[in-house]
Parts: C-alpha cells; sequence; structure tokens
C-alpha cells in the first residue's frame, strides 16, 4: 500500500496523542520501540512535526542526540579543546581517540545514557522522541542507542525520527540517508511504515 507523507504524517500525530494511542497495538511482553522512519530531503518538516507532537502533547519528551552530545563535550570543558584537535587531526582520529572515549556509548554509565536516565522517569507515562540522528552521525549512531536504550525504558516507549529508511523487511536494516548502512536492529516496529511512498 502506498503512503505519502502527509498520510504517515497524520497517523504520526494520531498515535503520538497518548502513550496508549502509540502502546495499544503492542503486546504486553513486546517492547515498544519505534522508529519513523523519512526522506532525509523532509528535514525541516519533520522538526516541525516533532514541535507539533510536544505542543500537543506535554508527555513528548525530546532527546535530540546532536544537542546531547555538545551538551557532553561542553560540560566536560572539551569544546575549546576539540575545535583545537579538529585543525590538527582527520576525522578518523577524531572519532576514535576522542568523540567515543567522550561519549563512551558502549558503557552502561555514559554520559549521554546518564542524560535520558536524569530526564524522564521510566513511569510508563512518557513518550521518549529521538530526533538529531543524521546531524550526530558518525559519531552517534542509531543501533548503538537503541541497544543500549533497552536497559533504561522498559515502560516508556520510544520513538526514533531516521532520516533514512528503515528495511522491516529486509533483516531490519538501517539505511542513513537511504545511502549508508547504519546497521541492523532487530527489536523496533517500524512506526508507520512507507510501502512505496511517493511525495506530499
Amino acid at each position: 500500500m502506498e503512503r505519502n507523507l502527509s498520510e504517515r504524517l497524520e497517523i504520526f500525530r494520531s498515535k503520538m496523542v497518548s502513550v496508549h494511542e502509540l502502546t495499544s497495538q503492542g503486546t504486553a511482553n513486546e517492547m515498544q520501540f519505534y522508529i519513523f522512519d523519512y526522506d532525509p530531503k523532509e528535514e525541516i518538516r519533520i522538526r516541525k512535526e516533532i514541535k507539533k507532537a510536544k505542543d500537543n502533547n506535554a508527555s513528548v519528551i525530546e532527546f535530540d542526540l546532536y544537542d546531547m552530545m555538545l551538551d557532553v563535550i561542553n560540560e566536560e570543558g572539551y569544546f575549546d579543546d576539540i575545535k583545537d584537535l579538529e585543525q590538527e587531526h582527520d576525522y578518523d582520529v577524531m572519532l576514535s581517540q576522542v568523540f567515543q572515549p567522550l561519549l563512551a556509548l558502549e558503557e552502561n554509565d555514559s554520559p549521554i545514557l546518564r542524560k535520558f536516565r536524569s530526564t524522564v522517569a521510566d513511569d510508563g507515562n512518557h513518550i521518549v522522541l529521538i530526533s538529531g540522528v543524521g546531524k550526530a552521525y558518525p559519531i552517534i549512531r542509531s543501533h548503538t542507542i537503541l541497544n543500549n536504550l533497552q536497559s533504561i525504558f522498559k515502560f516508556n516507549p520510544v520513538v526514533m525520527m531516521y532520516p533514512g529508511r528503515y528495511e522491516v523487511r529486509k533483516k531490519m536494516t538501517l539505511r542513513l540517508f537511504d545511502r549508508l548502512d547504519d546497521d541492523n536492529y532487530y527489536r523496533a516496529f517500524a512506526l508507520v511504515e512507507r510501502g512505496n511512498e511517493h511525495a506530499n
């Protein structure tokens, strides 16, 4: 079935009005993790929809991965140092020697994961909405975040806004920007399937 973006966003809005509407079709034993994938060219439109979702439902708590990353760098006092290092080292070195150790995403007590824990209680009354996936790549990878959040949010549903394609029928493959193999993620549902999406 073909759905254009406007049709998909209408369904998205209807699901984001409450935790119950978002999770009503799942079973009690399933993790409530969802991915809303979209054409990266629609990023500005998606940001407006995120704002509307938050304005219409105070239980929607947005986590922008890029902003979180900058917050950690500033809080640790490394912002100016990193700007200087970027003049001297290539990106691969910065990624492996600076960003990955600083953010420590593979560790349970990483500063990024602490921000998730400290911002919202896992009480089943909030919708955790993750944005900024494209801006934060490749420093923060979407599948790494989702894997780590499984131990943090067992009751709150999690929705990741994904600028690319989530191929549910092809081993749950994440393709960032519709061209980069981000990785496979097996625990999330497509929030609204794209089908053979066309414009509008």
